[in-house]
This record gives structure tokens, C-alpha cells and sequence, in this order.
């Protein structure tokens, strides 16, 4: 909780004090009686003089809150009425009360089905949260019965701002607020059918059948019942395709193209050949043939099939395939990009990006970065494969950069931790840096807890987001330090953004990982890549030879490299 004058934040005092304020703010314009306040202030363990004790609490509140009072001074404010104290404020100088008189007015829109004006009202009112109500004052009832009631209120407003952009065609906004409160909330079935709903409408029909079925497990594990009855109709529609899509041909344009949304509409999938199964693909490359009228063509033979694609240019000019351009995956960057926004806003968290080798998630977070870049933030970028040291290289590596980066503020937040972290400093090579990182084993909590302090201090300063690539090669002891930094992020503004391979599947008995335990966290946001649809590869291909693929070959592209661009990359080498 805090008090703002202006842009200037006010002094609330020891967490009593402010817990105080926090009594009075819920019951704002209300008299809250004396021994109501002492009940809930001490419970059983009352001061020897609790009402003086009180009197003090009071004084120091309305000194506090004095730069904030109106003309008739501080004592209007907090003022006693008997038999208590009041809190005298407009209402719409507290953010609860401002948001839950926004939300009200939503439903009133979306009453009247002025679904934009209600939309609206609902996007200004989920701004005012900046993390969990009262989070520093829920050792005490009354707050945290209204924290939870807050947490509930604001679960309300994202499952009817869902609502209204379903009723707009904004799919792809529904699926990047919804997804990480549906990691948070897995048996919340409100939340969980409007999210379904708008995969299905993007065109991720298994996406939203595979969340149902997630669900409808977690419903059974946790409270020992079956989905609703709402949520299994929407199930049902879209196992039967009786679910309206809205506006699809703008999502779908999305998914070709992932720039323009307002024009074009998407090419007809094709059919697979109907000769069987494709055997293994070869390319060659030789004359156009008839009809095509171009210098160059790159053939695919697949089952005795051959497929063209047109190059437009001569075959002397040498094409080297370095890198394949970003094509798809709107759907997990507005994910990202969201997930973003909210780490750097001060709602902290880790996500992790998953998958098989080559199906881009590197690619996939370098856009993520750009844009986190692009909008101002710093980040801090760094490869697990190739690690400083025994121990901590990752994040020896992370601390080196900071240090370049904010020379000032790192010295002066790293200093009390100087000797502890000698190791992880210097900038001496690895093999002559192990000695000094023997003895950070020995103490392995202390070195972890210092190296998280040093991050969040330098988030609170500036927030910045952090990208571990690779993790699965990390050592264990930065795993342990990773799994330690995840604990503090809420309330920091600090993203962590990681990738990993998909762990290898368990034998019964084999206890998890320290990776396991990570990625299967409650604090972990986990997204897993699958393969790219056929439109982003025919996107994908064309891009790269400059010419409009045929439908067919994009088809056959698609089957052989499973949507991999790894795998697309080396069989458009071949051609």
C-alpha cells in the first residue's frame, strides 16, 4: 500500500502504522469504532495502553498525510468521531475504490452492448493494479479478506474485458491477457471458456481441446468434480466446429503474414497428395519447365510427386541460407509481449519457453528482446551452453554485465557483498578463476541470497529484463540460485526469460531435476513451441526465394520439416 501526493510518495511509517491506514482505507468515509481498531491491530497482545498506543498511531498517520489534506488542514483527513476514527476521502482518490466504480460501469455497458466504451473502461481500470492488494499488510485479517476480495474483483474485470474483445474480433488480445492468469488460476472455468474460445477462433483448435482436458484434470485432482456445464458446451461446440469464429479472415491473414491484420485474406490449405505416405525428400535443381517462366526453378520430388517452386533469378547467382526471417508465431509473441509489459511494470515472474532443438525458441525470444529494446528497457542476455567457471557461470556472467552497463549502481548495491562474490567479479579467466569459486559451494545459500539482492536492488532502480538461453545446460547451483530469484520476483520489476529444451521424459522411479522442479513451478509461466503452421512456412519459403510458393510444395515442406525451421533451413539448402 502506498500514499502519493502528486508524483511524491508519503512516509507511512513501520508496517502497524501503515496497517492502520489500511483499516481505515477499507472502510473509507466510515466510523471504524476504538477497540475494532485495537482488536485488529494487536488480537490478543495488546499494548499496556493500547488507546494511547492508538492516539500515537493516529498522530503519526495525519502528519504523514498532511501534504495530501485540504486547506482546513491534516486533522480532516483522519478525524475522530465517536465511538472511532474516520478516513474522509472522495473515493476516487483511492484506486480500489476508482476500479471496482470502472468495473461497475462495464457491466453496465456490456449491459447495453456498447462493447468498445466497455472495453475501454475495463483496460483503464485494470491499470491501476500494480500487484496484489495489501500485499504488505495481509497478517492482518480485515486486509487480507479484502486483498482476496480484491484479487476477485480484478479476476472479474479480465474475464469481462475478455468478453467484450471476444464480441470485437480481438482474439489475439483475449489469448495474451488470459494465458498467463490460466496458468494462475488453472480451475477458474469463466476464464478458462473464453480463452478456449479464442484459440479456437485463431485457428488453435488442439491449443484449446488440450486446455479442456487440462482443466477438466485439475477440477478433478483439486475439488474432486467434473467441468461445468457452460464450460463442456463450449468443449462440445468445438469438437462439433459450431463455434462462432468471429472475425476469422483477420486472424488468419495474421497468421500468414504476421504484420497485416486488415487486409487479404488466407491462401485454401491444400490437400495431401493422395500417393500414400511421402517417403524421405530430395531437392535438385535444373530448367524451369514449361509454363513457369522463370530462370531458375527448385524442385521437390516427394513419392514420385514433384512439386516447384519458382526462384526468380539466375541460377549463377549464389544464394548462401544463413538465417530464415521471423515468420508466425503471433500468438506466443503477444503472449510474450504482454508478460513483458507486466515484469517491467513491477508484477515480476519467470517464463520459460520450451520445446524440441530447432523449432526456434531463440528466434522466438531475439523478437521478444528487440522489442523490450525497442520500447527503452535494458536487457541482459546470456547463453548457458558456455558457462565461467565451475560454478555460478551463468550468472558471473549476468553480474559482469551489469557492472559494464551500470557501473555506479552496481558498485554501490555489489560493495557490502565484495568478498562473498570475489569469484563471480573478477574478470579472470575460468580456469584460473575456479580456485576463487571453490569456496562459493561451501556457502551456497549466502553466494545465492547476495546475487539476488544485487538483482532486485538494480530492478528497483531500473527495471530490466534477463534472458537465459539454453537452460538445460545450466549447472545445478545456478538452477538452485534461479529457483531462489523466482521467489522474489513479485512486487520487482524484473522479467526472467529463459529457454529450454524439452526434458527428456522420466523412468518410474527417476526423482525430478532441478530443471524439472523449475519449469513445473506454480511461479513458472511455461509456453511450449510447437511446430509452425503451413501458412507461416509457405510465408517462410517465399520469403526466402522471393516468389510465390506453390501450394503443393509448401504442403510438402510443411510435412518434412514438421514446421521446424531448423529443419526447413537445411532443406532449403538443398534447393
Amino acid at each position: 500500500m502506498t500514499a502519493l501526493h502528486g508524483a511524491r510518495e508519503l512516509s507511512l511509517g513501520p508496517p502497524r502504522h501503515r496497517a492502520l491506514l489500511g483499516l481505515l482505507t477499507v472502510r473509507l468515509n466510515q466510523v471504524v469504532p476504538v477497540p475494532q481498531l485495537i482488536e485488529e491491530l494487536w488480537g490478543d497482545r495488546p499494548p499496556r495502553r493500547p488507546t494511547a498506543a492508538l492516539h500515537t498511531y493516529i498522530s503519526h498517520i495525519r502528519r504523514a498525510l498532511s501534504s495530501g489534506a485540504g486547506p482546513e488542514g491534516p486533522s480532516m483527513l483522519v478525524r475522530y468521531q465517536a465511538p472511532g476514527y474516520v478516513l474522509a476521502l472522495d473515493p476516487d482518490q483511492v484506486d480500489a475504490y476508482r476500479f471496482e466504480s470502472l468495473l461497475l460501469q462495464a457491466r453496465r455497458d456490456l449491459a447495453a452492448g456498447d462493447h468498445r466504451m466497455a472495453q475501454d473502461r475495463l483496460s483503464d481500470a485494470l491499470k491501476s493494479w500494480r500487484g496484489t492488494a495489501y500485499l504488505d499488510l495481509v497478517d492482518y485479517a480485515p486486509m487480507a479478506e479484502e486483498s482476496a476480495r480484491l484479487e476477485q474483483a480484478r479476476l472479474t474485470a479480465v474475464e469481462l474485458h475478455a468478453e467484450a474483445s471476444l464480441a470485437l474480433g480481438e482474439n489475439d488480445t483475449v489469448v495474451a491477457r488470459l494465458h498467463p492468469e490460466a496458468q494462475r488460476y488453472p480451475t477458474r472455468e469463466c476464464l478458462i471458456g473464453y480463452l478456449m474460445t479464442a484459440l479456437y477462433r485463431l485457428g488453435r483448435q488442439a491449443d484449446a481441446l488440450w486446455l479442456f482436458e487440462r482443466t477438466r484434470a485439475q477440477l478433478a485432482e483439486e475439488l474432486g468434480v467434473d467441468a461445468g456445464a457452460d464450460l463442456q458446451r463450449i468443449h462440445a461446440a468445438i469438437l462439433r466446429q459450431e463455434l462462432p469464429f468471429g472475425d476469422r479472415s483477420a486472424t488468419r491473414t495474421d497468421v500468414i503474414t504476421g504484420e497485416d491484420r486488415t487486409g487479404g485474406t488466407a491462401s485454401p490449405q491444400p490437400e495431401a497428395p493422395a500417393d500414400g505416405d511421402h517417403k524421405d525428400t530430395t531437392a535438385r535443381t535444373g530448367p524451369a519447365p514449361a509454363g513457369l517462366g522463370t530462370p531458375r526453378v527448385a524442385f521437390l520430388d516427394t513419392a514420385g510427386v514433384t512439386y516447384g517452386i519458382a526462384v526468380p533469378r539466375a541460377p549463377e547467382v549464389p544464394r548462401t541460407l544463413t538465417s530464415l526471417p521471423f515468420v508466425g508465431r503471433t500468438y506466443e509473441l503477444a503472449v510474450l509481449g504482454a508478460w513483458a509489459d507486466a515484469a517491467l511494470s513491477g508484477e515480476g515472474g519467470l517464463v520459460a519457453v520450451t520445446g524440441r532443438s530447432g523449432i526456434g525458441k531463440t528466434e522466438l525470444t531475439v523478437e521478444v528482446t528487440r522489442g523490450v529494446r525497442d520500447a527503452g528497457q535494458e536487457v541482459v542476455s546470456v547463453s548457458c551452453r558456455d558457462q565461467d567457471g565451475p560454478a555460478y557461470g551463468v550468472w558471473a556472467r549476468i553480474l559482469r554485465e551489469l557492472s559494464r552497463t551500470r557501473p555506479e549502481e552496481f558498485g554501490a548495491v555489489s560493495a557490502r557483498y565484495s568478498r562473498l562474490l570475489s569469484g563471480l567479479l573478477s574478470d579472470a579467466p575460468s580456469d584460473t578463476a575456479a580456485q576463487d569459486v571453490q569456496p562459493l559451494l561451501r556457502a551456497p545459500f549466502l553466494v545465492e541470497d547476495a546475487v539476488c539482492a544485487i538483482l532486485v536492488a538494480l530492478a528497483r532502480q531500473k527495471p530490466f529484463l534477463l534472458v537465459l538461453d539454453d537452460l538445460q545446460e545450466a549447472d545445478h547451483p545456478s538452477l538452485s540460485l534461479l529457483y531462489l530469484l523466482t521467489c522474489r520476483l513479485p512486487e520487482v520489476p524484473l522479467g526472467v526469460l529463459v529457454t529450454s529444451a524439452d526434458p527428456d521424459p522420466a523412468s518410474d522411479g527417476t526423482p525430478p531435476t532441478a530443471l524439472d522442479h523449475l519449469l513445473s513451478s506454480a511461479r513458472t509461466l511455461t509456453l511450449r513451441l510447437g511446430g509452425l503452421s503451413e501458412q507461416a512456412v509457405a510465408a517462410l519459403v517465399a520469403t526466402h526465394v522471393d516468389a510465390e510458393v506453390d501450394a503443393e510444395a509448401a504442403l510438402a515442406l510443411h510435412k518434412h520439416s514438421g514446421g521446424s525451421p531448423d529443419a526447413l533451413r537445411r532443406l532449403l539448402s538443398l534447393a
